[in-house]
């Protein structure tokens, strides 16, 4: 158990200082470790951050062949469909600018090895809450989107839908 946290009131996650001071425990100080098991995290950021630009490239390619035949239901559709296009590819630039742009592990600051994993665990958590907002940001054009599209689907004579 970590210093000052009684099995009452544990906290659901420890904090930064907490998590390095675990980390420098169970590694020993040992640096090449350390380093390997943060780049394991920021692999795994990486990853999901691809993942999530590919959910983008689908939404944008498919507004490419359907976009117009949902915009052309009314103009509360085009609006839908048009916001939420842009908050696709604002959550697809967060992720670009945010969680996939490089600094090196090697690059990050520190005195020692306690200072360092800080300064490192500060750059893993700014990504991770660019991941966060990204994916706040692509829900949000995700709901609108799906939102024009069911305004479509209410009206499927308008804009030359046949309705079956």
């Amino acid at each position: 158990m970590m210093p000052n946290m009684t099995p009452e009131k544990s906290p659901t996650h420890l904090t930064r200082a907490q998590e390095a001071e675990r980390i420098l425990v169970h590694y020993g100080g040992d640096f090449t470790a350390i380093m390997l098991m943060l780049e394991r995290q920021f692999g795994v950021l990486h990853n999901r951050a691809q993942v999530l630009l590919t959910l983008c490239g689908i939404v944008i390619s498919t507004t490419g062949v359907s976009g117009r035949i949902i915009a052309g239901t009314n103009a509360f559709a085009q609006w839908m469909i048009v916001f939420g296009v842009a908050f696709i590819l604002l959550s697809a630039a967060v992720v670009v600018w945010g969680v996939l742009h490089l600094r090196w592990l090697t690059m990050q600051y520190g005195h020692d090895v306690r200072d360092w994993l800080n300064t490192s665990l500060t750059y893993r958590d700014g990504k991770t809450r660019a991941y966060r907002l990204a994916i706040i940001l692509m829900l949000i054009g995700l709901v609108l989107y799906c939102g024009a599209i069911g305004e479509m689907l209410l009206y499927p004579h308008v804009g030359g839908l046949p309705a079956r």
